[in-house]
């Protein structure tokens, strides 16, 4: 007898409503997932390192070598399935270092040297060998 009709305003008010709380959850799954981030420190880890790494490189001269002690970040690292050798990378195109102790992300930091960078990983310290640019640094 008494039929109800949704017109359009009430099917753009769903719409509306829908598409609001899509939003809503898409926010609070990324807001969860930084907090389990920040939670297990490895965001401020990777942070902390590559900028320390990229001052060291900055005021380093050819043919220096200079060690960084990373026993804090080997228990994170293979908490979270990450080979210690594959956490530390230098792109020397764009010369900047890249610290990642997640599978995925991690974090990148530029430095200005135009110094040749090879790491190395010996007995929970990270030796960052500086060499000239074009020039074989195998005998360091």
């Amino acid at each position: 007898m008494f039929k109800k009709k949704i017109g359009k305003k009430g099917a753009e008010g769903l719409l509306e409503t829908i598409v609001f709380l899509i939003l809503n959850m898409i926010f609070f799954v990324i807001m969860m997932l930084f907090a389990y981030n920040s939670g297990t420190q490895s965001f401020i880890y990777e942070q902390a390192y590559a900028k320390q790494i990229a001052l060291l490189i900055d005021n380093a001269k050819p043919d220096m070598v200079v060690m960084v002690d990373i026993n804090e970040l080997i228990p994170i690292a293979l908490k979270k399935n990450r080979a210690i050798e594959k956490v530390f990378v230098v792109d020397e195109k764009t010369n900047e270092i890249k610290v990642s102790l997640n599978p995925t992300g991690g974090y990148s930091y530029k430095y200005f040297s135009d110094n040749s960078v090879k790491f190395e990983i010996k007995e929970g310290n990270l030796l960052i060998t500086i060499g000239k640019k074009g020039v074989d640094n195998e005998k360091l």
